[in-house]
């Protein structure tokens, strides 16, 4: 087929109605110039690998070539090979003045904020051994000096390492990889997924720019998807308002189209997540509270798909996901605000049918132009505005909620034939088990989710489905979980399957499939098994853990507050940085987590997004959070701090309970001074006493401390104290053949120690229960005793932080050495 008859045939089809976008069909010319943004760097990589003199667009188009075959591909190939102002200018003749090259060429542009004389491959001032810097190098200040491991990505923890010079033996793996999987694909609609995944997994270990001074810290996965997204918003934009003259309009005057609204930025936020979450019941609660959590990660996927197909863009428009909160880059055109409107209220209206108020989605959008998305001019700071704006627009409707005609149709809700509630929701339904329907799927959803790896959306019901969920048509579809082969058999079937979502599987070889990182770490699956596998006393912990400052990391963290000069200080403020950083936060909290987490007693109920819910043998659980901590400060070269509240609990205590506790926790622990720490036990409280003045309350000290200060100065020094010197007292007594009293011995001293704040002669008193722990003077353990001794009394009784770190170590020392405990307290 002849160029010009592609072409008129492309606009032909451009221009049917025929192409139903809520089907996910995106229109000819967006789906080229997605495909086009994806694989415009390929050339880089090849390049690096060896390639000889000549720029990256050349070799990408020349090894492209030799690998994706049909006439289909041309249109992506001019793409890759024309994405350069020179390269343009140069083909000015032989390329159409509509061809999909010139939205790459401008969504290149506003992506990477740069386009040189010199492109990669022509001048010596590359350097392809430049490794890709960590995305975290210029958020809070600088980081510099750490570069992220060279491999692939298959979902096993990856912290930066020292910076050293790549080699082009990891480039040449990456290309024979690509060699041997892109003639796989064909440029459809449904096999944009797997390219996507193709590219995350090869090459989102690279940098996209090696020229010096540029800023290695993107990658050339992360770059490509920002490309993609923003190409496509401009081909739906052009198209909407028969912009033809593509040369014209985006390479000659392409300053004038910058400054015009050609995008929306879109937000959308669950609201009343934690009701939903904790409306369980305390028999099966852990397996409901996974399951409804993993619900609501998997319902907000499936309404991005749905969004993003009835807008007419990919997966690649999407920014960030988790958490219950999202953000989308979209065409501004009159058709995507139908768009979002209609499926925003059919989507809540179907929210209401089902969960009544229990869940709401919020949801805003503002436009913006190619500018505001590369915060031109700096000192006007447009790309953080336009953050700002969207969100208080979503806060807004957060305000309100429900029109005359939603409020009419709750308060018209009719009563189940019967008039029998749920004995979990209170939902007037179709009961069993005194359940119903949705609350017996999130008690049976927990062992298919940890078990079964695929998810399939179909458009045909069958008797293995789960639960049906609303699509933009105003249908319905059917959601399974199922194993891979079993995926394979429908689709060879010829079921109308609509989507499919793989799990923690970052490249699989299925079409229509999206990989989703789901933080699913269980070591049990009941509050009583996780209690029996603690150590010492029988209890669970509960963790609740979140980054701190992210917000203002996510929309200002960019910004060098040390540069006077606006466009120095705002120099890594753009929507790829902003893109690699939100996929990188994913990545930890829903992927890396899981290897963290790796042979403890503890099973996730959430993580995502920011933040971390655990429950777990509560020794175990003391060292998950940790174990996060340290990760997360070393897989951010230290640019972000996480604060953590862990309550310790009998494990029939009602969860909802248990959560609201920590929740006081965790904020307690977000109020020291620098936050990064975490809060113990229970919060701060203060005295009451009645009229005459009497204690009716005892006041507590809340146990919150800076990570190093509690991991150093609480575990290490204080609770080391206490095992070395315990443990030689316990085996003293064994051979004397007495009974150990060191637990009560310390209940004792621990009252003391609570009491000397109030009165000094408590210390008199602790000074003579540690002389009655002395052996004689001559016993070889004395040496140990007289240590123990000093650190008990002098070093640490007398002073009111050491004295407090003591109480904390002696509580901990304590769980772990009593048996068995009551069944009906909270707390030890």
């Amino acid at each position: 087929m002849s160029h010009k008859i592609y072409n008129y045939t492309l606009r032909l089809l451009c221009n049917s109605s025929t192409i139903c976008k809520g089907d996910g069909i995106l229109n000819v010319l967006t789906l080229q110039s997605t495909y086009g943004g994806l694989l415009h760097d390929t050339g880089k990589a090849v390049y690096r690998a060896g390639g000889q003199r000549g720029s990256h667009s050349e070799q990408g188009c020349q090894f492209l070539r030799g690998v994706l075959s049909g006439a289909d591909w041309a249109p992506v190939l001019d793409c890759v090979r024309y994405h350069h102002a020179a390269a343009l200018r140069g083909a000015a003749k032989a390329l159409p003045a509509d061809s999909p090259a010139y939205l790459v060429y401008l969504a290149n542009l506003l992506s990477g904020a740069a386009d040189r004389r010199e492109t990669e491959g022509e001048s010596d001032a590359y350097r392809r051994e430049l490794p890709l810097d960590a995305v975290f190098t210029h958020l809070n200040g600088s980081h510099p000096g750490w570069a992220m491991p060279a491999q692939p990505q298959d979902g096993s923890l990856k912290l930066p390492q020292k910076s050293q010079p790549l080699s082009a033996a990891v480039y040449v793996e990456a290309v024979r990889t690509l060699e041997e999987q892109l003639p796989q694909l064909q440029p459809q609609p449904e096999q944009l997924g797997k390219l996507l995944g193709l590219l995350e997994t090869q090459l989102g270990c690279f940098p996209s720019s090696i020229y010096p001074g540029d800023g290695a810290d993107i990658s050339l996965f992360d770059h490509a998807k920002t490309t993609a997204a923003i190409a496509a918003c401009l081909s739906e934009y052009v198209q909407a308002n028969h912009i033809t003259d593509l040369r014209k309009t985006l390479f000659e005057q392409k300053n004038d189209f910058c400054r015009k609204g050609v995008f929306l930025l879109y937000t959308a936020d669950f609201s009343r997540i934690q009701k939903f979450l904790y409306t369980v019941r305390t028999e099966n609660a852990l397996r409901s509270l996974r399951s409804r959590s993993f619900f609501l990660e998997l319902f907000m996927e499936h309404y991005l798909d749905e969004l993003l197909a009835g807008c007419g863009v990919s997966r690649a428009n999407l920014i960030y996901s988790g958490g219950g909160h999202c953000y989308v880059l979209l065409p501004n055109t009159a058709a995507v605000t139908d768009t979002l409107t209609r499926w925003n209220r059919q989507f809540n209206r179907w929210l209401q049918q089902q969960f009544g108020t229990q869940l709401f989605l919020a949801n805003a959008w503002t436009p913006c132009s190619g500018n505001d998305l590369t915060n031109t001019p700096a000192q006007s700071s447009p790309y953080k505005e336009l953050f700002r704006r969207v969100n208080r627009l979503l806060e807004q409707h957060k305000f309100h909620r429900y029109t005359a005609e939603d409020l009419r149709l709750l308060n018209d809700a009719a009563a189940f034939p019967g008039g029998r509630e749920c004995k979990v929701c209170g939902t007037s339904a179709a009961l069993a088990d005194e359940l119903c329907p949705w609350c017996r799927l999130f008690v049976k959803f927990s062992d298919k989710i940890q078990h079964r790896s695929v998810l399939v959306v179909s458009r045909q019901p069958s008797a293995a489905d789960d639960c049906t969920l609303p699509t933009l048509d105003g249908g319905s579809v059917y959601l399974t979980t199922t194993d891979r082969a079993s995926a394979q058999k429908r689709l060879a079937s010829g079921e109308p399957v609509l989507r499919m979502y793989t799990k923690n599987t970052p490249y699989s070889p299925l079409p229509s499939t999206t990989n989703l990182y789901v933080g699913d770490y269980a070591a049990k699956n009941s509050m009583d098994e996780l209690a029996e596998q603690a150590a010492g006393v029988r209890r669970i912990a509960v963790c609740r853990m979140d980054v701190d400052n992210l917000g203002h990391a996510f929309i200002s963290g960019f910004e060098q507050e040390n540069e006077k000069d606006p466009v120095r200080r705002m120099r890594y403020v753009n929507l790829s940085r902003t893109s690699a950083f939100s996929r990188q936060m994913s990545l930890f909290f829903k992927g890396y987590i899981n290897g963290i987490l790796d042979g403890l007693q503890v099973s996730i109920v959430y993580a995502g997004g920011d933040d971390v819910f655990l429950v777990g043998a509560w020794n175990d659980v003391l060292e998950a959070a940790q174990r996060i901590q340290r990760n997360l400060t070393a897989f951010s070269c230290g640019a972000l701090t996480l604060s953590a509240g862990i309550g310790i609990f009998d494990p029939h205590y009602p969860i909802r309970l248990s959560a609201e506790e920590t929740a006081a926790l965790e904020e307690a622990a977000k109020h020291l001074p620098g936050k990064n720490a975490v809060a113990l036990f229970t919060p701060e409280r203060k005295a009451v006493r009645d009229a005459k003045g009497n204690l009716l309350v005892q006041p507590e000290q809340g146990h919150t401390y800076a990570w190093d200060t509690f991991r150093t100065k609480v575990l290490e020094e204080k609770v080391g104290c206490l095992q070395r010197f315990f443990q030689a007292y316990d085996r003293s007594c064994a051979d004397k053949g007495e009974t150990p009293r060191g637990n009560s011995m310390l209940y004792n001293l621990l009252a003391l120690l609570r009491e000397a704040e109030n009165d000094r002669i408590n210390l008199a008193r602790y000074a003579y229960l540690l002389a009655r722990l002395s052996p004689k003077k001559n016993a070889p353990d004395y040496p140990l005793y007289e240590q123990f001794s000093h650190s008990m009394m002098d070093d640490w009784a007398f002073d009111a932080v050491q004295r407090h770190q003591l109480i904390t170590a002696i509580y901990i020392y304590v769980y772990q050495n009593r048996k068995g405990g009551d069944t009906d307290g909270r707390t030890e």
